[in-house]
Order: C-alpha cells, then structure tokens, then sequence
C-alpha cells in the first residue's frame, strides 16, 4: 500500500479510553511536539545512529539522498546523523546475526515485541525517553502505556491506526457482478455464498481467497486478543473477561478450520497458499485472485485500490477493536548492543516531533520523489510515477509519527483525522496495556512455537484436514508446554488488573 499496510499493521495519535485503566486526555492528530531543546549542546562528539528495518522488495535508489536530507536537520538539532540499514525478507536473522556479532546497531523496527524483549535484545528506554523523548510522549499519549512490561518500556509504537477492524478485501467489479448484498454479514461462514458465486459462475478461472504474504488465510482475522503470541488468549476480543485460555483448544478455532477446509476443498482458496510468499495484491492485481481477509481502517480501499490499480470494496466482519497487538505491532526500539541509547533515544525523537524528518522517511524529497498541490495533498512531481521514482519505500505506518505526514493524492484530506476518530470509537479489550513477559517460560515458548510453524500454516489454509491433524497438533502443544505457558500468562495478567 502507498503510505500504510497491513503491518501493518498496520496503525495512533488518537484518544485512549483504557476500560480496565481509565482514561486521560489523547494527543491529537497532527501535533507537531517539539524536539530536544539544547540536546545539540550536549552532544559535543557526532554520532551515527544506525536504523534498521525490514522492506519487500529492492533498496530504493535514493537513499544515500534521503539520509543526507535528513542528517542536515539531525545534524543541527542533535550533532547525530543516522544511517538507514533496510533489510530484506531474511530480516529476522540479519538482527540475530548483528546482535551476536556486535555489529553496530543502535534503533531498530520490531514486530514480535514481546519475545524480543524476553530474548534480551531490547534495552529499556523509559528513563531515556524521560529525559530525550517529550515528543514521544505527546505523540503517544496514554498509548505509551501499554509498551511497559514488568514497569519498564522498551520501545515505542509507530503512531497510525491503533484499532483493527476484520474483514474482506475484493475487487469491486467481481462483487457487484456478483449481486450479492453484504452488508448484513458478520462471520467467516456469511462470506461462502460469495465466494461460491465468484467461483462457480462469476470467473471460474479464478480463485476466490488468497492469503497474505507469509501468513495463512485465517491468520489475518481475528476475533481474540492474542495477548501478543497467541500462546494464550483472551476470547471475544477481550470484551468479556480475563480468562486465558488455549485458542488452539477452543471450539471456535476447531470450527474455522472445518470452513477453512471446506473453502479449500471447494477451490475457493489459492492451493499453494501455504508455500505462497507472492503478495496479496500483486495476486490480486494479477488476476489470480480475487479477495484476501485481512485487518482494515479508514482509508483502506483507496489505498489498496491504488496498489492493485483497480477498485476495490470491502466487506467488514468484525467492528474495531483495540488491543494491546494493534498496538505493539510495529515498535521501535534501541538494540542492546547500541553504544550510546541516549543518541538513538534523541533521533528517535525526531521521528516522533519532526514533520521534516517524517516526510523525508515517508515520501522523500519535496519536488524529487513528490510535489505538494494547491489543496495540500501530495502526488508525483511531473515524470515520475511508481515505476521510477528513487524512494518508494511506502512504509509510512512505520516510520514514527504518521500523523505528520502530508496526505496522498486519492485519500480523504482528513484521513488522520478519520483515523483519530477511528481509534478513539473502536471498542477496546480489558487486558489493553497488558504485555506479556514471556522470560520465565522462554524455553516452553521456543518449544511450542515450532510445533506451531509445524502445523498452523497448513491448517489454517486448509490443506491439512482439521479432523485428523488437529488433534495432532493440540497433543504436540501440551507436551511442548502450552499449559504451562498460559498459566504463566493468567498469573501475569491477574497482577496486571490488580494494579490497574
């Protein structure tokens, strides 16, 4: 997607209304806080701060750019230039290997918060962010709540929508061929007579279901806090209670495989989605597919139209809810092998305060990569498209505030404002602010996160039949330690709720 996606997350600046906490006033959408007063003066040595983060794709050729635009306003400010280190599909195990090595490494992009914290390879930044992050802080307002583990935060989440709401991304001109009214469905199973409509007689060549790139099909909807892993969950969302439980074992799981087997069966799912790694919309776009289930917000279908180039609809299944994974699922944090944190912690702050440094990691360079309009929105400048322009990372969601960032060309003038609104309405879960530390029980989650990479895909896609394999699958948890693992998440969360 062009500015934000999935991870998206995939994703703030919005009002918080904590159900288990209470509520304080929100940031606003837009702020503009201001950064370290001074801290130039301090900083008396220069220092690079290396950023890394992941990307699909190729390395934009305008980065050395990029980076020299940003490192003029960083320079000035902070005596700190930055060195942006994107890496690709691979990504996990690129950080594995500069942690171990102590290869220099100050600020990087995190999506699995919670494990890299119980792995030790965060360093806990709350006194840092006290001292260097009064941007941070104004940004993120009560949602820099829910990043404390045990009373210390070690990263930040990236400002965007922080409530998901589920469902169905389809190409509009195959749904309205089909004639099918969907704005009265509500689960999974609502969705078949559609699908079942574009398979047998709308474009029979054509799969119906795709999956999203390295995920199952099921693996993008969702009706449970995970609390983070999905080791242990929250059922309905987290509206009902604090009880923990093994979604694995759960009768609601066992009856979305059993449609998911069903859909697959029938043809209406991709039948190599669990070795797929093609992305959903280039599936789309492509004509292989014609719908994916995935999390959505405002602005969805103009982004995803512009991405697969053809209009799209969607159908909403399950109403925003945020969690505190909607939240922390794209986070910054400073490595623990960096060498100066308070460095990384005062960039960090730019990215967080700084509309310049914002708009340069989003769009690039004004006139360069995008020229801004007469009514404030921004597009290609004349000569340059999506084909050739030297920055296209579109990872806005990712890099700090979003809510800075100059709005595209084809969205809403008020899509932060939208999204504000959004996050702020959305219901919220009771364990909102709860994160799990998984330290005590880190060999029990190594051991049962094989066994899930093990089954999961393959059941979730539905090429493995539920009746056979996942009484496999639950036996294979419980002597791997799931048992133990949700014990130790109950114990944690009933602290957490005591506290609140």
């Amino acid at each position: 997607m062009r500015k934000q996606m999935k991870l998206a997350g995939c994703v703030l600046s919005a009002a918080l209304l904590l159900s288990a906490c209470g509520g304080n006033e929100a940031p606003k959408a837009g702020s503009e806080p201001a950064g370290d007063a001074g801290a130039n003066a301090l900083n008396k040595d220069p220092y690079e701060v290396v950023v890394a983060f992941p990307i699909i794709g190729s390395i934009p050729k305008d980065i050395q750019l990029v980076q020299d635009e940003i490192n003029k306003i960083s320079r000035a400010k902070l005596n700190t230039t930055m060195k942006l280190l994107p890496l690709g599909s691979d990504w996990a195990n690129q950080i594995n290997l500069m942690l171990s090595s102590g290869e220099k490494l100050d600020l990087m992009a995190t999506y699995n918060y919670s494990a890299d914290v119980s792995m030790g390879r965060l360093l806990p930044i709350n006194e840092l962010i006290d001292q260097h992050g009064q941007g941070i802080k104004t940004a993120l307002g009560d949602y820099y709540k829910a990043t404390f583990i045990k009373g210390k935060s070690y990263g930040v989440p990236s400002v965007r929508d922080f409530a998901q709401d589920y469902g169905l991304l389809i190409r509009k001109d195959l749904l309205v061929k089909t004639g099918i009214d969907t704005s009265k469905m509500k689960s999974l199973d609502d969705l078949e007579p559609l699908l079942k409509a574009l398979k047998d007689t709308i474009d029979p060549s054509m799969v119906p279901l795709t999956n999203k790139t390295g995920n199952s099909v099921l693996g993008t909807f969702s009706t449970r806090d995970s609390l983070g892993d999905d080791l242990g969950v929250l059922l309905g969302n987290g509206q009902d209670n604090l009880k923990v439980v093994n979604w694995y074992e759960t009768p609601e799981y066992a009856g979305y495989l059993k449609t998911i087997r069903r859909w697959y069966e029938s043809g209406y799912i991709l039948k190599d989605a669990v070795q797929n790694q093609e992305a959903e919309n280039a599936v789309i776009k492509a004509g292989k597919a014609a719908a994916v289930l995935g999390h959505q917000k405002p602005g969805f279908e103009t982004q995803a139209s512009h991405t697969t180039q053809m209009e799209m609809a969607t159908v909403k299944l399950v109403p925003p809810i945020a969690k505190t994974s909607t939240v922390t699922n794209v986070m910054w944090g400073v490595a623990a092998t960096s060498n100066k944190p308070d460095r990384a912690v005062q960039f960090l702050n730019l990215m967080y305060s700084d509309k310049d440094i914002v708009n340069l990691l989003d769009w690039g360079i004004e006139g360069k990569h995008y020229a801004k309009g007469s009514d404030g929105l921004i597009d290609y400048p004349q000569g340059v498209d999506k084909s050739n322009t030297g920055w296209g990372l579109n990872m806005g969601w990712m890099f700090g505030n979003q809510f800075l960032a100059y709005v595209w060309k084809g969205d809403s003038p008020d899509l932060w404002k939208k999204t504000e609104e959004f996050n702020r309405s959305a219901m919220k879960s009771k364990a909102l602010g709860f994160t799990f530390d998984a330290s005590p029980v880190k060999t029990e989650v190594t051991a049962v996160s094989n066994v899930i990479n093990q089954y999961r895909r393959g059941l979730e896609c539905g090429v493995l039949d539920p009746d056979k394999e996942l009484p496999n699958f639950i036996s294979k948890l419980k002597d791997a330690g799931i048992d133990k693992i949700v014990a130790e998440k109950q114990k944690q969360l009933d602290q957490w709720s005591k506290e609140q």
